[in-house]
């Protein structure tokens, strides 16, 4: 299948291996100019509304939102955080808890203070407020330090978080938070059910905005979990691909 059989009301886009590359290549200003135009005319009657829901920092993607003139609240931190350009407001998805926030921060500390000392190769990102991620291109080192965290965790007054390593990241985050549950909760406040949406996205980590979608489509790049459950995958790879995916839900 690739056209969806209904009129999504909004589509739900994640940005690294889809908008952007996930390399450290510049952006496809050509095809940024194309979707620049498509998104404004989002807000035209027909056309789906567009949210970024990203694994990204909120002041990262509040660059994105400004550069693509998009308005609807954005996803950031893979669920965490909503974002909203014209309130300038950020504020943490319901799933995430005071309490939740707390142990975030303790635990931050510690991977700052104790561990990451021990592994000069291994970097914090910044800006994040509800996840903690650790990069490093040593596979070894995340594996060490997702167990340290681990033991962490089990001897000290720590919120319930999900601690997952894929092959450059540590990534810690509140338990229950993804992109699939911030979907439903903005659907929610938007007046907007699943049956009327759609998602684009890439890797395993994007499987809940396929769960939260009636409709999921992937760019070329995207891994084989993704591929197998995608409704189209686009014979083109990240921009160039959500600018085809886009064509499958308006005549472009």
């Amino acid at each position: 299948m690739s056209r969806p059989p209904f009129k999504p009301a909004v589509l739900f886009c994640d940005v690294d291996g889809c908008l952007t590359s996930e390399s450290s290549s510049p952006f496809d200003m050509k095809v940024f100019g194309q979707l620049i135009d498509l998104f404004r005319d989002s807000r035209r009657e027909g056309l789906p509304r567009v949210v970024l829901c990203t694994g990204r920092p909120q002041p990262y993607v509040e660059c994105l939102l400004k550069l693509f003139d998009i308005r609807e609240p954005a996803i950031c931190e893979n669920g965490a955080v909503i974002y909203d350009l014209d309130g300038n407001r950020a504020r943490y998805s319901s799933v995430v808890t005071a309490e939740m926030v707390t142990s975030l921060r303790v635990l931050r500390a510690h991977v700052e203070d104790c561990l990451l000392p021990g592994h000069p190769r291994a970097l914090l990102q910044f800006g994040k407020e509800a996840q903690i991620s650790v990069y490093s291109e040593v596979h070894d080192d995340l594996l060490e330090l997702h167990r340290r965290v681990e033991d962490f965790v089990s001897t000290n007054d720590i919120a319930p978080l999900d601690i997952n390593t894929s092959h450059y990241y540590l990534n810690i985050s509140p338990r229950g938070v993804s992109k699939g549950a911030a979907i439903s909760e903005l659907l929610r406040k938007m007046g907007i059910t699943r049956s009327e949406s759609a998602g684009i996205g890439d890797t395993e980590g994007d499987l809940s905005i396929r769960d939260a979608t009636a409709w999921f489509a992937c760019p070329s790049n995207a891994r084989p979990a993704i591929r197998n459950v995608a409704d189209y995958t686009s014979p083109y790879p990240e921009a160039r691909g959500v600018l085809d995916i886009l064509s499958q839900l308006v005549p472009l």
